[in-house]
């Protein structure tokens, strides 16, 4: 990696987003478990989705508060945001529970508009991929030690400490962001919202979009089928971990091995600008397909481990190369505003994978979850493939 043509902003955005969700990651990979005490696992799937709904109603007003108010102030809002909802968790009630998972979602879709906005335009053509993958760093290093760390402190002592880790992470990210990056603005963020407020906002943007459909038609529709497998996990890992095992310390431990490949995204990002975006992209779906497929008949907690540590690592390895798909097919001038439409895309996906896993497990098994997601992956490859024949013509 030419580490030196990365860009400062997705280094500093990095460090942050490293503070930001090592806390959150001690428990948030064990909520569907917290939530399923208190309501059933079809409800758990509906709540699990929540954050990513929520973004469906913002992501576009967000993108254009992007461009009008500018990355750094609306970044500023979201990790400021993120510190509300342990609080809420804390209150152990459905009510404070769905309301929780409603405020993560604001704080997800001001974070993630603001984040993608900044450091996509900040990087040059032929390193797109290893910054996405720097850019993810941070992030990827705290879901690989705050589940491992809040595996132990569950067992031990409960999900209460966990919560007030959360509160405390999030609130030493806001001071880093403020001591490194800052806030400043193109508009005044009055001003933005106003303008935002009184402008036909989702017809002009979908005229934007319309305009380059042809062009952004295939990215959004990888982000969407991709999006389905990542948020799938959120709730069938957990909650098939825990039917055959509830070691809540092994479960952390499992948790976090299986994020460890996506701390070394910049490898498959760096194949990605090698041997193609798309190539890169059919071949792992290719080889995850089977993957999901098999954990439908398993049983054992060392083999779920495994087979779960092999489809994160195809999984995360897609991610770079889909998300510089997008970017290769967005004109510069207009990457805050259509970069929202991504995250429209992207947040689509995520409110189905929990939804999907939660309505299968209620009404079959947990195991039967993953025939869906394995026939999600097969279609991937179909989509990858297409794409990879129409570049040949």
């Amino acid at each position: 990696m030419e580490l030196q043509r990365i860009p400062k902003i997705a280094k500093y955005l990095s460090m942050v987003f490293l503070f930001a969700w090592i806390g959150r990651s001690t428990v948030w990979n064990f909520l569907p478990i917290y939530f399923e005490n208190h309501m059933s696992v079809f409800l758990v799937g509906v709540a699990t989705s929540l954050p990513s709904a929520i973004t469906l109603l913002m992501d576009i007003p967000t993108g254009n508060l992007v461009q009008r108010a500018g990355e750094k102030i609306v970044i500023f809002l979201g990790l400021v945001t993120a510190i509300f909802p342990p609080l809420l968790y804390y209150l152990a009630f459905p009510a404070a529970l769905v309301a929780g998972k409603a405020v993560e979602g604001v704080a997800k879709v001001f974070i993630w508009n603001g984040g993608w906005s900044l450091s996509l335009k900040s990087s040059d053509d032929d390193v797109e991929s290893e910054t996405v993958s720097v850019f993810l760093l941070g992030t990827n290093l705290g879901i690989i030690l705050g589940p491992i760390v809040g595996g132990y402190l569950i067992a031990g002592q409960g999900f209460d400490l966990t919560f007030g880790l959360w509160v405390f992470t999030s609130a030493i990210s806001v001071m880093v962001y403020l001591a490194y990056i800052g806030v400043d603005r193109k508009e005044s963020l009055k001003e933005s919202m106003e303008e935002i407020l009184h402008r036909k906002t989702y017809s002009d943007e979908f005229h934007d979009v319309k305009k380059h459909w042809h062009d952004l038609r295939f990215p959004f529709a990888l982000i969407f089928l991709y999006s389905i497998i990542f948020s799938f996990y959120w709730i069938a890992i957990p909650l098939l971990l825990d039917k055959v095992s509830g070691n809540f310390a092994v479960m952390g431990i499992i948790f976090g091995v299986a994020a460890l490949p996506k701390a070394f995204q910049f490898i498959f990002g760096s194949i990605a600008d090698r041997i193609g975006k798309l190539k890169t992209v059919s071949i792992l779906s290719i080889l995850l397909t089977p993957v999901l497929l098999s954990m439908n008949f398993i049983s054992s907690t060392v083999m779920i481990g495994g087979l779960f540590f092999v489809a994160r690592t195809l999984s995360a390895g897609m991610s770079p190369a889909v998300h510089a798909v997008f970017d290769a097919s967005c004109p510069d001038e207009l990457e805050g505003e259509l970069t929202s439409f991504l995250e429209f895309f992207k947040h689509s996906g995520q409110t189905i994978g929990p939804i999907m896993a939660g309505t299968i497990a209620s009404v079959w098994s947990i195991n039967a979850s993953f025939l869906a997601a394995g026939g999600v992956s097969a279609l991937i490859f179909c989509f990858a493939v297409l794409g990879v024949i129409k570049t040949r013509d």
